[in-house]
């Protein structure tokens, strides 16, 4: 019996720079690793569970601004630097593309990320 079975690969797409879009298998070596610093970067920034407070009143910010759905009890968020929240999955890709925060446009931690660079 002759079995065959498809199976769809998945290559993920990075931004080498912000209007760059390539697959994972087409960056260049220093590309691969600019990109898995950014990686361990972001993994260093706080995250958590979104809580709306237990009163209801607490003026909390109640949408992330890169998806502008609400944020719902029990959503992933991370914290970056300047206290702005987003929902997880949104931040983490925003942040592969440019490390500013998409409210206020500071740099997410400038100076970590040049520490990183230069080891």
């Amino acid at each position: 019996m002759n079995i065959h079975y498809c199976y769809k690969i998945h290559v993920p797409v990075y931004h080498p720079t912000p209007s760059q879009a390539r697959l994972a298998t087409q960056l260049t070596e220093e590309e691969q690793v600019r990109i898995a610093q950014r990686i361990g970067l972001i993994q260093h920034l706080p995250k958590g569970v979104y809580d709306p407070g237990s009163d209801g009143t607490e003026k909390k910010i109640r949408e992330c601004v890169i998806c502008m759905m609400d944020f719902v009890y029990g959503d992933l968020i991370r914290f970056l630097p300047c206290m702005h929240i987003y929902h997880l999955a949104c931040i983490d890709d925003w942040l592969m593309r440019s490390f500013t925060c998409p409210s206020c446009m500071e740099p997410v931690d400038a100076a970590l990320l040049s520490s990183y660079e230069t080891n």
